[in-house]
């Protein structure tokens, strides 16, 4: 009977997307009707239908013109999803020299009241644009009237001078019923695509070739112009003009969630999306210029813009600052330190991302302020002025992805490294607790491009090596109230001393104290000091004293606790039975608790958990529980060491085994009886 059940579920959801109209405006009462998704319950919306179609227009004065023009119909289901109501699209727009357009928006929210579906018009209103750089933009647009239970719809299109295509994303957070898309490409434009090889499912992708037929007014072609740049207006006659073009075409249905999961940094990076590159044009004259490149060239041509390698020459507007700065100091660790610390301390980030220069280095210097090209192009500008061996990095950060193809467009971002005899150090100063080696998360993305001034460049790895270590130091009396108070002096290094200042150190006493105690059951927090909170290069301290109530149990006069405390974990976050994605960790780490705890008078030890030692995948990681009586005192050491800060999926089923072994490690009590 159960597998009937599902049969008829599949059935019936399978019949209504047959019959179902995606015309838009047409949507229906049952559309309107339905409380959930049939094939996915939890999810607060669903996309009913979404149409995208890629084409190429073409008009004398400017030659070929892509379109991009989208359709949606998305289903809310509760207030959860209603952030489904709200659409941003993202533009190139280098203000009057070039720009993508959105052009053709209409949009509607349809609601069912009293038997009747209204329909309430998306108006201007309800439409922002904001240009966050001088070569970005986003438009975005809120339809109006949401409710649990509407239904909205958009359309609009793109129009864009440019060949390249953006990934085709073919699977949202929700799920959708039905997805078409269709490209259509003139033979001239030839490119490479895949389907991301890390998606969750490959969709059937159809190629095809159709037979174009084009009416041109045309006279002559003055000045040699090709097709792939445009057609030179002048006096034309009529004629026709037939060419082949490539046809691609999905079909979906049912497209199944993107479900995040735990210690997944980017989701996007498992998106379902056909990933394409613009390899070569070929003119009907059979000429062909290639697009297609390497990553060597893609550094050389970011390196010759003026927005990223003239900016590296120039000199004469911190030149007597930087002289200043480094006089009498030759060594060139020191250097290094003295030139990062004042870029930090003179500019501030604005927040923008980009790998190239917004209004000049220049600028930025003066008025304080910049993006982070800005900034860390002047940094690397600075040490080599200083004489030292400094060169840009170009970064993806972690929402740009891992670029599958080389473009320009594959990195976003840009840091600076050293390079020194023994290693290079890696620099960013757009962070204001970012040391040597500890970049911003944003950055830690597999490696980067450093481009040296002879315009060779190399990868860098960006994968921390060294494990960032935190040091709990607990020393703990058990009370006759059943409560425990004493000690903790906590020890934070590297990334986790970093991480500490992001969250601490904007807080008043009252504020830290209530950050403190959040999540640590019954717990009184007083007398909290903190070291090196400004001496980022120092591992950062924070000592407290602590009163927990309720810490210890009392069966028949005997006493039960946990060694750990408030430290001790509830629960294993890796429960789930399968895993799809990797875990990651971002860096290796290595967790240390060293326990000391006083014997009550009258008490003796009765039960101690086992002393362990556990290894997962050989020496990716390790865990260790060690409790020894030392005369009135009982010692615990327990740490936790990876090595390795990606565990893979497929690894998944060990690692939650060893987690959670861990966790009941953890758990167990110590038993005291009177003596």
């Amino acid at each position: 009977m159960k597998h009937l059940s599902i049969f008829i579920t599949f059935f019936l959801s399978l019949n209504i997307t047959i019959a179902q109209d995606y015309k838009f405006g047409k949507v229906s009462k049952e559309e309107l009707s339905e409380t959930s998704n049939p094939l996915d319950p939890e999810a607060h919306a669903t996309v009913l239908y979404k149409e995208h179609k890629i084409f190429y227009d073409f008009n004398t004065e400017d030659g070929f013109v892509q379109v991009n023009e989208y359709h949606e119909r998305i289903k809310i289901y509760d207030k959860e999803g209603f952030d489904w109501a709200t659409k941003e699209v993202r533009l190139y727009d280098e203000s009057n020299k070039v720009k993508e357009d959105l052009k053709n928006l209409k949009g509607y929210t349809y609601t069912l009241e009293n038997g009747k579906i209204e329909e309430t018009k998306l108006k201007n209103d309800g439409v922002f644009q904001e240009k966050n750089n001088k070569y970005w933009a986003t438009e975005k647009f809120t339809m109006p009237n949401i409710k649990e239970g509407c239904v909205i719809e958009f359309q609009y299109r793109i129009e864009s001078p440019f060949r390249r295509i953006h990934d085709v994303v073919l699977q949202y957070d929700i799920p959708i019923k039905k997805l078409e898309f269709e490209a259509k490409i003139p033979e001239y434009f030839n490119f490479n695509k895949v389907t991301n090889p890390k998606s969750t499912f490959y969709p059937k992708i159809v190629d095809s070739k159709v037979r174009r037929r084009e009416s041109v007014n045309f006279k002559s072609r003055i000045g040699g112009e090709s097709i792939s740049s445009g057609v030179t207006k002048t006096n034309y006659s009529n004629d026709t003009w037939e060419f082949d073009e490539y046809k691609t075409e999905v079909s979906l249905t049912n497209v199944p969630t993107l479900k995040d999961e735990n210690y997944v940094r980017n989701i996007d990076d498992y998106r379902t999306k056909i990933i394409w590159e613009y390899a070569f044009y070929r003119g009907p004259g059979g000429d062909i210029e290639n697009f297609s490149t390497d990553w060597d060239n893609v550094a050389k041509t970011i390196y010759s813009y003026d927005s990223f390698g003239s900016q590296l020459d120039k000199t004469s507007y911190f030149k007597d600052d930087i002289d200043a700065l480094i006089s009498g100091v030759n060594d060139p660790l020191q250097r290094t330190s003295l030139i990062y610390n004042f870029v930090k301390s003179k500019v501030k980030w604005n927040d923008f991302i980009g790998y190239t220069s917004d209004e000049g280095v220049r600028t930025a210097y003066k008025e304080g302020v910049g993006n982070a090209a800005d900034i860390n192009l002047m940094l690397t500008a600075m040490l080599r002025y200083a004489n030292l061996n400094a060169n840009p990095v170009l970064v993806s950060t972690i929402n740009n992805g891992i670029p599958l193809f080389p473009t320009n467009e594959g990195f976003n971002y840009v840091i600076s490294a050293v390079e020194f005899p023994n290693g290079s150090i890696l620099l960013d100063a757009t962070d204001k607790y970012a040391t040597a080696n500890i970049l911003p998360l944003r950055a830690l993305n597999w490696q980067g491009r450093l481009i040296r001034e002879d315009k060779t460049s190399d990868w860098v790895s960006l994968t921390p090596s060294k494990p960032t270590k935190e040091i709990v130091y607990i020393n703990a009396q058990i009370n006759d109230d059943l409560s425990i108070n004493g000690k903790i002096r906590d020890q934070f290094f590297d990334y986790e001393a970093k991480n500490f200042r992001n969250k601490y150190n904007n807080l008043n006493e009252e504020q830290m104290i209530m950050s403190l105690e959040e999540d640590k059951g019954e717990v009184e927090i007083s007398n909290v000091e903190i070291d090196s909170k400004d001496e980022l290069t120092k591992p950062i301290v924070c000592s407290y004293e602590y009163k927990l109530y309720d810490a210890v149990e009392d069966i028949g006069g005997k006493l039960y606790f946990s060694p750990l405390l408030f430290f001790t974990p509830e629960e294993n976050p890796f429960k789930a039975e399968k895993r799809n994605f990797p875990i990651d960790f971002v860096y290796p780490r290595s967790d240390k608790y060293l326990v000391n705890i006083a014997l009550p008078e009258g008490y003796e030890i009765e039960t101690l958990p086992e002393n362990v030692k556990m290894q997962f995948n050989g020496d990716h990681g390790d865990f260790l529980y060690l409790a020894q009586p030392n005369g009135k005192f009982l010692q615990v050491t327990v740490s936790l060491n990876l090595n390795r800060p990606l565990i893979l999926a497929e690894d998944y089923e060990k690692f939650k085994e060893f987690f959670q072994l861990m966790i009941e490690k953890e758990n167990e009590k110590i038993v005291l009886k009177k003596v």
